[in-house]
C-alpha cells in the first residue's frame, strides 16, 4: 500500500489530520518522492507495452496494404496479359487484404489512442515529478526553519521575555557590586600604601634627626677641645 492509499483511504476530510501527525516531514518528502518514482516506473512500463503494441498493429496495417496494392498491380498485369480468371483471383485476394486492412485499422486506431494518451500522461507526471524535486530543497529548507522557530518558541515560553528581563538585571546588579567591592578593595590598598610611605618618611626624619644630634654633639666636643 502506498503513502496516498494510506492517507486517502482514511478519507479526504482526515488527511491533514494525518499529515499533521506525522513528525518528520523531511522523511515523509523523500518517501513520497520514493513511491512516485515507483510509481513512474510503473507507468512508464505500461506506456512502453501499449506503444509495442501500436507499432505491432501498425506493421500488420502496413503489410497489408501493401499486400492489397500488390494484389491491384498483379490483376492489372494480369489483365494486360489476357488472364482475365488470374486478374479475378488477384481481385479476390486483394479483397481480402482490404477486409484486414479495416479490421487492423480499427485497432490500430484504438492502440494509437491509448498510446498518445499514456504518452500524454506519462509526460505531464515526469514534469510534476521534476517540479516536485525541484521543490524539495525549498520545502525541507522551510521544515527547518520551522523546527528552528518551534525551538525558539519552548525555550521563550520556558523562559519568558520577563523572566529573562529580571535575569539580567540581577546580573548588572552582580556585576555592578562586584565592580564596586574592586573598587573599595583597591580605595583600601591605597591607603594602606600611603600609611607606609609616611610611616617611612617618619622613620626617615627620625634618623635624619639623630643624625644631625650627633654631628651637633661632634661639633661642640671638638670645639670644646680647642678651647682646652
Amino acid at each position: 500500500m502506498s503513502v496516498f492509499d494510506r492517507l486517502f483511504r482514511i478519507g479526504k476530510a482526515n488527511v491533514n489530520h494525518a499529515i499533521d501527525k506525522m513528525e518528520d516531514p523531511v522523511k515523509m518528502i523523500d518517501q513520497i518522492l520514493r513511491e512516485i518514482d515507483k510509481d513512474l516506473e510503473k507507468v512508464t512500463a505500461a506506456t512502453t507495452s501499449q506503444i509495442a503494441v501500436e507499432k505491432r498493429f501498425e506493421r500488420e496495417l502496413n503489410a497489408a496494404k501493401e499486400m492489397a496494392e500488390k494484389r491491384e498491380q498483379q490483376a492489372i498485369q494480369a489483365l494486360s496479359g489476357g488472364d482475365e480468371q488470374l486478374a479475378r483471383e488477384a481481385l479476390t485476394d486483394k479483397k481480402r487484404f482490404d477486409d484486414k486492412v479495416s479490421k487492423i485499422q480499427a485497432s490500430y486506431d484504438q492502440a494509437k489512442a491509448s498510446s498518445d494518451r499514456l504518452k500524454q500522461q506519462l509526460q505531464d507526471m515526469k514534469e510534476r515529478v521534476a517540479e516536485m524535486k525541484t521543490q524539495r530543497s525549498t520545502l525541507i529548507a522551510q521544515a527547518e526553519a520551522a523546527k528552528a522557530q518551534e525551538k525558539i518558541n519552548q525555550v521563550m515560553s520556558n523562559v519568558g521575555t520577563e523572566d529573562l528581563g529580571a535575569v539580567f538585571t540581577k546580573m548588572e546588579d552582580k556585576i555592578l557590586k562586584m565592580r564596586d567591592q574592586a573598587e573599595a578593595a583597591q580605595t583600601l590598598a591605597n591607603e594602606g600604601q600611603e600609611l607606609d610611605r609616611k610611616m617611612d618618611q617618619l622613620l626617615k626624619e627620625t634618623r635624619d634627626s639623630a643624625v644631625e644630634d650627633e654631628l651637633a654633639k661632634l661639633k661642640a666636643d671638638l670645639e670644646n677641645n680647642k678651647s682646652s
